[in-house]
């Protein structure tokens, strides 16, 4: 007589094991932070686009580039005969320090406006600066408003823009605020 036999084959369900009551876990990780020399900028001189005398009859602009220079447009001329030393026109100019060979951004607004103050006093309609302009100098040449700290932590920024003077405009003093913000990129 033959016997049979029936084979069962049995599966296991993998199934998470719970600690018992008492058991603990630990496991290590690591904390790290790199501490840099905080990024500054500094003002160094201001935007100035000098004295210039406006016609009573054409708007005009002047226009101070980023690396220097200026050019007039329309009824604007420059007050003193060739542009000389009343004329004081400047592009802005920022000193960014920080920690060497880091780059970083430099954010500046496209317009700004310009407050004044009449000759003779009161207040004067206000001028719009437009077209402003960003010049690093650890990029020579291109434009661009990522910078690079040098081996002493240091890069200039030049800023310039485009004053427009209405036709008729009277003799006043005019200021306006420009602010740039710099950040590590």
């Amino acid at each position: 007589m033959k016997r049979g036999g029936l084979a069962f084959a049995a599966m296991a369900i993998a199934t998470p094991a719970f600690a018992a009551s008492g058991q603990s876990a630990t496991a290590a990780g690591q904390a790290q932070a790199v501490i840099v020399a905080p990024i500054i900028a500094v003002s160094l001189n201001d935007l100035d686009f000098g004295s210039l005398t406006s016609s009573r009859t054409a708007s005009g602009s002047i226009t101070v580039g980023a690396e220097g220079g200026a050019t007039y447009a329309g009824g604007t001329t420059a007050a003193c005969a060739g542009g000389g030393a009343c004329s004081g026109i400047a592009p802005a100019r920022f000193l960014v320090s920080g920690e060497a060979g880091r780059s970083y951004t430099v954010s500046a607004p496209t317009a700004i406006t310009a407050t004044g103050t009449l000759a003779g006093g009161g207040s004067a309609p206000p001028l719009a600066i437009d077209a402003l302009s960003v010049h690093l100098e650890s990029h020579a040449g291109s434009v661009t408003s990522i910078g690079q700290l040098d081996n002493k932590g240091e890069d200039r920024i030049g800023v310039g823009g485009r004053l427009n003077v209405p036709a008729g405009t009277a003799a006043a003093h005019y200021r306006a605020t420009l602010t740039i913000m710099v950040t590590y990129s």
